[in-house]
């Protein structure tokens, strides 16, 4: 009988029959994993499925094929630290609205896992005055790109090598450009953050902009490779829109 124990990130659940539930976590060890938990929609096991959460896991099913049922156990609440946060709670919810689509099912990943764990952290620990966290949740966006193998380049210039000067991203290649390579083509390219490695002087003094865009440039190419055909995510929208509304 197959089997795994492991510590997961509650992602997602839908209702199935009269008491039970079909659960979405995000396991360290054994990647994005579904299972039935009984039970799952009593009162009184709400509190473990909360987005975000983190629990103790055990999966079990007759054949490797079958979805397999779940036990779950939680270790740490993470949504109701955030609730009097609404940005950070938008990010918690848009972190787990994505990976629950994206990423691979079964496949594991234990780089991008310790990633979000890390990232909860510093949502848990930010005050609602506190955007710094931002920076964070954007690089978690490029980095789960680059574990689905669509890493952007944001390093050099794609045409001239430098490193110098870099103020654009290609919505082709996702590769950096510099100023003078791409002021020419400027309203066909994306804008690259101070923060990412940009040195356009036109953020310096708004650090607020500069996040903005930075979730520009990421919801760009997460759409681009993932949501062609679906919504992006109404938590991931909610995020930036909270954010533009702060300026």
């Amino acid at each position: 009988m197959p089997k795994w124990k492991d510590n997961v990130i509650f992602l997602s659940s839908k209702p199935y029959g009269e008491v039970g539930m079909v659960a979405s976590v995000f396991s360290a060890k054994n990647g994005r994993y579904k299972g039935w938990v009984h039970g799952g929609n009593s009162i009184k096991k709400r509190a473990v499925f909360q987005q975000g959460n983190l629990c103790n896991a055990e999966w079990k099913a007759r054949i490797s094929e079958q979805m397999g049922s779940l036990k779950l156990e939680l270790i740490q609440s993470t949504a109701p630290t955030l609730m009097y946060n609404p940005i950070q709670l938008s990010a918690l919810l848009s972190i787990c609205e994505i990976s629950d689509y994206i990423l691979p099912e079964r496949e594991p990943n234990p780089v991008l896992f310790e990633a979000t764990i890390k990232l909860f952290d510093l949502l848990k620990i930010s005050n609602a005055e506190n955007i710094s966290w931002v920076k964070g949740y954007i690089n978690w966006e490029i980095g789960l790109l680059s574990e689905l193998g669509f890493s952007l380049k944001l390093d050099d210039c794609a045409v001239t090598g430098e490193k110098k000067d870099l103020a654009f991203v290609s919505p082709k290649t996702g590769r950096a450009v510099s100023y003078e390579v791409g002021l020419p083509y400027k309203n066909k390219l994306i804008n690259l953050p101070r923060f990412l490695g940009g040195s356009i002087y036109r953020n310096q003094d708004n650090a607020l902009k500069d996040l903005i865009q930075g979730l520009q440039l990421t919801k760009f190419f997460l759409e681009l490779n993932f949501f062609k055909d679906k919504p992006f995510p109404n938590s991931r929208v909610r995020l930036a829109k909270l954010l533009e509304d702060k300026l």
